[in-house]
């Protein structure tokens, strides 16, 4: 079961038939992170080069200080907090499955057909993600279709929104680091500078120095910049969903056929492959499609 942030598009599946997502560990992220890392560090040996001369605790700070610092100014409080809880989106993404999901769409289709919209106020605490709990109140209440379309297209937009800014903090930061990463071998080449009349430790100087070059590189190419394109394919998968969901809540209102409805939620999901069967259906489905 999948829980975001602040809230997450799932069924418990304690409470429920199904389970439409889950946050599965993805390996590929800290893959990445540590392929990153070795790949330097593996060039560094193939040159000679020892790995712990790109150690260096004041690179360490200017880069990574100065790079949290400047995108701290750059975004407000609550940006920033939620840029903090989407990070566990990149380590463990919230996964949809597009048939389970869809079917438990149908479902709730079915049961609302057969015993009325108000049969499934019981299972509106069963949904995690408040998106959904508002949108089902909603339709229990028996709001005009119009209102809860607008409603809940308004607040899917804000989210959103304010999801793509969080997870734009990691790219902006992505743009300081390097540009830290240069300052910080500037102040160390004025160090430098300040030894010319020891010859012998120049080099060392130096290479020391652009340490925090390298450092600035590492932190906007290896975590910030595809930390952000991370969130930012979960925040378009997260939309897909609630969109599927909130086409099949006004379904549901509405009292779409099964069949219609089941095409209508399908399309959000192309495949290349040939359609994907969702499980079979009962008897009382049949009879609903006909």
């Amino acid at each position: 079961m999948a829980t975001e942030p602040q809230s997450s598009t799932a069924v418990t599946p304690e409470k429920s038939s199904g389970n439409n997502t889950k946050s599965k560990l993805d390996v590929l992220y800290p893959l990445g992170l540590v392929g990153g890392v070795m790949a330097l560090v593996g060039a560094a040996l193939v040159d000679g080069t020892s790995p712990l001369s790109f150690l260096n605790l004041a690179a360490l700070v200017i880069v990574v200080g100065g790079a949290c610092s400047a995108t701290i100014v750059q975004h407000p409080l609550h940006v920033v907090k939620r840029a903090m809880v989407m990070l566990l989106w990149a380590v463990k993404p919230p996964h949809y499955d597009p048939a389970t999901f869809i079917q438990e769409i149908l479902e709730l289709s079915h049961k609302a057909r057969r015993n009325g919209i108000l049969s499934l106020e019981p299972i509106i605490d069963d949904f995690e993600d408040p998106f959904m709990r508002k949108g089902l109140q909603m339709a229990v209440d028996r709001m005009d279709t119009r209102v809860i379309l607008s409603t809940m297209r308004l607040r899917l937009h804000t989210q959103t929104e304010i999801n793509s800014m969080a997870a734009g903090l990691f790219e902006a930061a992505g743009g300081y680091a390097p540009t830290f990463g240069i300052m910080g071998a500037v102040t160390g080449l004025i160090e430098v500078m300040h030894h010319l009349s020891h010859p012998s430790q120049l080099g060392t100087g130096i290479a020391a120095a652009f340490v925090s070059t390298v450092y600035g590189l590492v932190l906007a190419n290896v975590f910030c910049i595809p930390t952000a394109n991370r969130l930012r394919a979960v925040i378009a998968e997260q939309v897909i969903a609630r969109n599927v969901f909130l086409d099949g809540l006004l379904g549901i209102v509405r009292g779409t056929n099964s069949t219609e409805l089941q095409d209508m939620l399908e399309s959000y999901y192309l495949s290349d492959k040939k359609k994907e069967e969702l499980p079979e259906t009962t008897t009382e489905q049949v009879q609903d499609a006909i």
